[in-house]
């Protein structure tokens, strides 16, 4: 579900917004300054595609200077290598929240991903993903699910679908080389933007057979 967080970022007066990106970020356009964003953490395994192992947080600058961080790595201070504990000299930016060495390797992943979704274009993402959801809800009315997941103007690249005992849903589609959620109502089913029509048309197809299987 899609949020207006500008909008949020207007009406925030002296809080502070601090959002969870990682079902956003991938699929969307997310601007933290002009939204009023203070803060936002994202997981680099879901819309951008990099694999486990990685994120980034957001930090802005009002709030790095408000609030020191709870917890310190030794490459949080200005100099690490002079090893001194007798006092911290905290990084003026955001790398004062670094704990310790990083994981090289999913922080390459992340930075590839990155840059082929901007390459890609933002725009053209998340137009293509609302086509597929579009595509895909129409399927699942035309024959005759239940879609619990809100339309427009809250739709966003997933969907959530009624069915019975959601895991066995879940494992009757994996069986059939379609990776959904289950979920406690239903199956979560999303769609990126190297999905297409004919992957939906398999999983609605897939849906059927397990709806005819418990009959």
């Amino acid at each position: 579900m899609t949020l207006d967080l500008a909008a949020f970022g207007a009406m925030k007066a002296q809080r502070h917004l601090v959002i969870s990106g990682s079902q956003s970020v991938g699929a969307f356009p997310l601007e933290v300054r002009s939204w009023g964003i203070d803060a936002l953490a994202c997981a680099g395994h879901k819309w951008l595609c990099a694999g486990f192992g990685a994120g980034f947080v957001y930090i802005s600058r009002a709030l790095l200077e408000k609030y020191p961080p709870r917890a310190v790595g030794w490459m949080s201070v200005r100099s690490p290598f002079a090893f001194d504990n007798r006092r911290v000299d905290l990084q003026p930016g955001a790398a004062r929240a670094e704990m310790g060495c990083p994981p090289f390797a999913p922080i390459f992943a992340l930075g590839a991903a990155v840059e082929y979704i901007q390459a890609l274009g933002r725009e053209r993402v998340a137009g293509r993903i609302l086509e597929l959801n579009l595509y895909l809800t129409s399927r699942l009315v035309q024959a005759d699910f239940e879609v619990l997941s809100p339309p427009d103007p809250q739709r966003s690249g997933q969907t959530l679908c009624a069915l019975a005992d959601p895991p066995q849903a879940a494992a009757f589609l994996r069986e059939r080389g379609v990776l959904v959620t289950a979920k406690p109502e239903g199956v979560r089913i999303s769609t990126h933007f190297f999905n297409n029509e004919e992957d939906i048309d398999r999983c609605v197809g897939a849906l059927i057979a397990y709806r005819e299987h418990l009959q």
